[in-house]
């Protein structure tokens, strides 16, 4: 029997060993770990490592730049592939396990002797250095990750200033969504932003809503956004935000919807129109189309309603809310009593006085659309509380 009583001899004897024992450890990897089986690294990890572990008896101060470098890589490589470190690092332990036994094994067969302290100082530095080969593993991992979540945050900008474009093509939209791991939906809709006070926190959305912050007049583009609950859920995120929600369209034309988005915050910063949760801007229509050409609306209100100027004000005032209401009513007097508060016989009683002021006018079709649309001007569109 040899009797080896170094540690130097002892780690030198089992050095032919490593060949072996790295095929073994690599089997049992793959076979307890089958998301590492196609890991490009892990044969090259695990020889380096059982060959470095068999190297640490004769030198436990033994650095070996080379073997971290390579765990610090195969854990940017798992990052990379969406995995997190906890498996590779699990697998570098199962390594060390496995190199461990059978050294002992081995040291048996080939006849060497050595003192319990050898075996235990030899264990000792092999689990140390198996720690800091998972430490390696997890800075790999997470400066990966940062690094990620950088690009990624640089690809959905991107990706988002040119959905905002004027009609981006199919194919530049196809490539940017690429590169921000974006599905890319059947529809979207803009969502025109604005907090309500310093310090608002950022809203906290959904992974496919693209956030522009960082845009002068703050948006989002929400993927899908006439699907189950996607308007309530909208809500629940941007609390402490003031939103309008332009109209559903194609990828293409996400500048379109943003624009009308635009368009109803602007009515919302006015107060024209108030909501405790984002607005839809096809909500709105006739204040949109009345409030982009409001020196015409007020031209043709002073020629189309001239006939309530001779009223005295709290009654005109009766008579313009309840041709409104019956307008919208398609002149069932109950139904727009009940909008009104009143009784129906004196929304009748207002009818017979809308009928000998307008005349045929009040029920021909084009007329009463430029009446109804001058009403809902001119009533919906006084200032209301704006929203906090």
């Amino acid at each position: 029997m040899t009797v080896i009583h170094e540690d130097a001899v002892f780690g030198s004897a089992l050095r032919s060993e490593v060949p072996d024992v790295a095929a073994e450890v690599t089997i049992r990897i793959r076979r307890e770990f089958p998301a590492l089986s196609s890991a490009r690294y892990l044969d090259s990890l695990v020889e380096s490592l059982v060959g470095h572990f068999f190297d640490l008896p004769a030198d436990p101060a033994i650095v070996s730049d080379e073997v971290l470098g390579q765990a610090r890589a195969a854990g940017v490589e798992e990052a990379m592939t969406g995995r997190g470190p906890q498996a590779l690092q699990a697998a570098v332990r199962l390594g060390a396990g496995v190199a461990i036994a059978r050294m002992t094994e081995h040291a048996e067969r080939l006849g060497v002797y050595t003192a319990i302290s050898a075996v235990g100082r030899m264990v000792q530095v092999a689990f140390a250095y198996t720690e800091r080969v998972a430490e390696a593993v997890s800075a790999g991992h997470d400066s990966a990750g940062a690094r990620t979540g950088v690009d990624s945050e640089r690809h959905r900008r991107k990706l988002l200033e040119l959905l905002l474009r004027p009609l981006p093509g199919q194919s530049e939209i196809k490539e940017a969504a690429r590169d921000a791991g974006w599905a890319m939906p059947r529809s979207v809709a803009a969502v025109a932003l604005r907090s309500h006070g310093p310090g608002t926190a950022g809203p906290t959305l959904p992974p496919d809503t693209l956030l522009g912050l960082h845009l002068d007049e703050p948006c989002l583009i929400m993927p899908d956004p006439d699907g189950p609950g996607r308007r309530h859920q909208l809500g629940r995120s941007l609390r402490g935000w003031s939103a309008a929600i332009g109209p559903t369209v194609g990828l293409a034309e996400a500048a379109r919807s943003l624009r009308w988005a635009g368009h109803a915050m602007d009515l919302l910063r006015s107060g024209r129109i108030g909501a405790d949760r984002p607005v839809r801007a096809t909500d709105h229509l006739p204040h949109l189309m009345t409030s982009w050409g409001a020196d015409l609306v007020d031209l043709m209100a002073a020629d189309r309603l001239a006939p309530l100027d001779s009223v005295r004000a709290p009654l005109r005032h009766e008579l313009e809310a309840t041709l409104l209401a019956l307008l919208e009513c398609h002149f069932r007097a109950s139904v727009a009593a009940a909008r009104l508060h009143v009784h129906p016989q004196t929304v009748r009683y207002r009818l017979r006085k809308l009928e000998a002021l307008f005349g045929d006018a009040l029920y021909e079709p084009r007329d009463q659309l430029d009446l109804h649309l001058l009403l809902h001007s001119r009533l919906t569109g006084r200032p209301q509380a704006k929203p906090a």
